[in-house]
C-alpha cells in the first residue's frame, strides 16, 4: 500500500487507491500526459514513471512484479512538459522559419531549444519543445509533417535525445 503525499504537480496519481504522491519521470522513455505508464518503486530514488512500451518496461516487470505500481494522468492541462522531435527535410531558405511558427505562433508552444544543420541540401533538425499532453504533441507532429519541404518528424524518447 502506498501512502498518502502530495505531490509537486499533483499530474499523475499513483498506487491501488491511486493517489497523488511524489515520483520522478524516468529519462530512459520521457513520459508525458496521455502516456500509458505505470510507477516503479526504485530502491534510493522513490517512485519512477515509465511509459508502458519503455524499452525497460518488460524487465521491470516480469523481475521486480513486486514493485510495480498503477499510475494514471489527471488535469492533462496544467502542466507542460519537455518533448524532444527530430525533423528531417529538403534544405530551402525560410524552412526554419516556417517550422518554428507552426511551434510559436500557431501552437503557443515555448521551445527550449532548437538545432538545425543542413548537407547536400537535406536538413536534419532536434527540438526541444513543451506540451501538455501525447495529443498536443501528436497534433504539433502532423502540422509540421504538412510544412512544404518537411520529409519527417518523429518524437525521440530520452535515450534516442542527442
Amino acid at each position: 500500500m502506498v501512502t498518502s503525499l502530495r505531490g509537486k504537480d499533483s499530474m499523475l496519481v499513483i498506487g491501488e487507491n491511486l493517489q497523488k504522491i511524489d515520483y520522478k519521470l524516468a529519462p530512459c522513455c520521457n513520459p508525458i500526459p496521455g502516456d500509458e505508464v505505470f510507477g516503479f518503486i526504485t530502491i534510493n530514488e522513490g517512485i519512477k514513471i515509465h511509459k508502458t512500451n519503455c524499452p525497460n518496461a518488460i524487465s521491470l516487470m516480469s523481475n521486480y512484479a513486486y514493485r510495480i505500481v498503477k499510475a494514471k494522468w489527471i488535469d492533462k492541462n496544467s502542466l507542460s512538459f519537455l518533448s524532444a522531435l527530430k525533423v528531417t527535410g529538403f534544405d530551402d531558405v525560410g524552412i526554419v522559419n516556417n517550422i518554428t511558427r507552426i511551434i510559436s505562433n500557431e501552437q503557443h508552444l515555448n521551445m527550449r531549444s532548437i538545432s538545425f544543420d543542413s548537407n547536400d541540401g537535406i536538413f536534419e533538425g532536434n527540438i526541444l519543445v513543451f506540451v501538455n499532453s501525447t495529443e498536443h504533441l501528436n497534433s504539433l507532429i502532423q502540422k509540421l509533417k504538412k510544412v512544404e519541404g518537411v520529409k519527417s518528424v518523429y518524437r525521440v524518447d530520452g535515450s534516442e535525445a542527442s
